[in-house]
């Protein structure tokens, strides 16, 4: 495992990937850090890493970011990413989202690097400059709050209903398997009322389980709640973690900026993904309680 304390050029990095991890950014740089991003990637795209470096291009000093890439390959796009990156950690397995998150939480932690927040994000997001700052501002402002997730939009602009309560066997089942065509009226309702679809999506709300794709928290509850349940490999491990931390503090939907989300939901096409889905309602539910409705 090596740690660079200069920027490494371009050409460099392809042999200290192979170290298993790569600190990238001056010590000077590091020291600035009030928000460090965890971003975890799975085998993305050129033009999704192209449009989410852009965004990562425009953070400020105090902002930073890491890379963990999962069953990572040579010469994958998400290399780009990594001669800016504070931390670059590439995985020859698929850790899963919270086990990545967990695992680069702890390498800062080693490090000296943690920085006061800490944010989980997908590589399917790209925002407008300043965004981050002004959710980190917020943050800043609001001790009570542990854990935010922003205004999350389609590339067309449309919010996504991503604010949910407590997961119930009955959300989950209608959600995945039942069409919207064959719904009753009451279903559809309750649909509704799983997203809190009556609240305003434009203030800030109190929300009990906030979606994954772009967490941002307090370093301090998110260790203390001991990260991400590693039980989860992938889905409802954002139920859980959120319903750890509003035992720490406020969890809140927070508009004061929106990132853009392309949404991929990829157990709507694979069965196996299905599989891993219900694998984690069973956990969820043997760890909380058995929720029908």
């Amino acid at each position: 495992m090596t740690s660079v304390h200069d920027l490494i050029p371009t050409k460099a990095i392809g042999e200290e990937l192979k170290t298993g991890s790569v600190e990238l950014q001056s010590p000077l740089n590091l020291q600035l850090r009030q928000l460090q991003l965890i971003v975890v990637a799975f085998h993305p795209g050129e033009a999704e890493v192209a449009e989410l470096k852009s965004s990562l291009a425009s953070l400020p000093l105090t902002i930073g970011y890491s890379i963990v890439s999962n069953d990572h390959r040579p010469n994958e796009p998400v290399e780009s990413l990594a001669e800016s990156a504070d931390l670059f950690l590439p995985q020859e397995c698929n850790l899963g989202y919270g086990r990545a998150v967990n695992l680069a939480v702890q390498e800062l932690r080693q490090r000296g690097l943690l920085s006061p927040f800490l944010g989980a994000l997908n590589t399917d997001l790209r925002w407008e400059t300043g965004s981050l700052k002004r959710l980190l501002a917020w943050l800043q402002c609001h001790p009570e709050v542990v854990l935010a997730v922003p205004r999350i939009c389609d590339p067309s602009g449309n919010i996504q209903s991503l604010c949910k309560r407590d997961p119930t066997v009955l959300a989950l089942i209608s959600r995945r398997f039942i069409p919207r065509w064959i719904k009753p009226c009451w279903l559809r309702r309750y649909d509704s009322c799983y997203v809190m679809a009556e609240c305003d999506y434009e203030a800030v709300l109190d929300v009990p389980y906030l979606s994954g794709c772009c967490m941002l928290m307090r370093s301090k509850a998110f260790e203390q709640v001991g990260g991400f349940d590693e039980d989860f490999f992938l889905y409802l491990e954002d139920a859980d973690l959120t319903r750890q931390m509003r035992a720490k503090g406020r969890t809140v939907h927070l508009p004061v900026a929106s990132v853009i989300h392309t949404w991929g939901r990829g157990n709507h096409r694979s069965w196996r993904l299905t599989l891993v889905n219900l694998k984690s309602a069973w956990i969820y539910f043997r760890k909380w309680g058995f929720s029908l409705w």
